[in-house]
């Protein structure tokens, strides 16, 4: 028998999370996510993350209008890696929202916008993205004001990654004609992160 100070954990499916939130076992405002199996608290978001996302979803929602689904938190079912993370923003090949999930919308960009969470961003949600095959990964760092992509998923990690500052433009691989300033992914400097 465990002693009272021994932790017994257990690790859940996507379909057991998803069985724990039609229960009622997550309150309302409870902001979780399920990573390798185990339910992993979500940061609390400042005004500056909030806003990063929004102004993040808006610019491709527009750039990308009637060529892939754009979507705001959320949960991205991994069924074989026992996940479901809540990348910030994520963009999908097909425009059809109601495909998100399916065979026929794959998952071509994930976004972070990061402050206290940029290690967990940018290792363990790396990993994960990487071994899921999402070819594309951004961490908007709020804290230094950059943008860092990973790129081409290799063995269960990303094999490029690079910095991109404030004034600089990007471009996803997905879509190379859409081409973004790092400026416009960032919330006003004068919002406290």
């Amino acid at each position: 028998m465990a002693s009272q100070t021994e932790q017994v954990s257990r690790l859940f499916t996507v379909a057991e999370y998803h069985a724990m939130g039609k229960a009622g076992i997550f309150g309302p405002d409870e902001r979780v996510e399920l990573v390798r199996g185990v339910v992993v608290p979500m940061s609390p978001k400042s005004l500056a993350h909030t806003l990063a996302t929004q102004q993040i979803f808006l610019f491709f929602h527009i750039a990308l209008s009637g060529r892939a689904g754009v979507y705001v938190e959320p949960g991205l079912p991994l069924e074989t890696l026992d996940s479901e993370p809540e990348p910030d923003v994520l963009v999908c090949s097909s425009p059809d929202l109601t495909t998100l999930g399916s065979a026929q919308s794959s998952p071509l960009l994930t976004i972070e916008v990061s402050s206290s969470s940029l290690r967990y961003d940018l290792r363990d949600k790396a990993k994960l993205y990487a071994e899921a095959g999402v070819p594309e990964y951004w961490v908007v760092n709020l804290v230094e004001r950059a943008l860092i992509v990973l790129r081409g998923p290799v063995d269960g990690a990303y094999a490029s990654r690079t910095v991109h500052v404030e004034g600089t433009r990007v471009s996803t691989l997905s879509w190379p004609d859409v081409e973004v300033d790092v400026s416009a992914l960032l919330p006003d400097p004068s919002v406290a992160i």
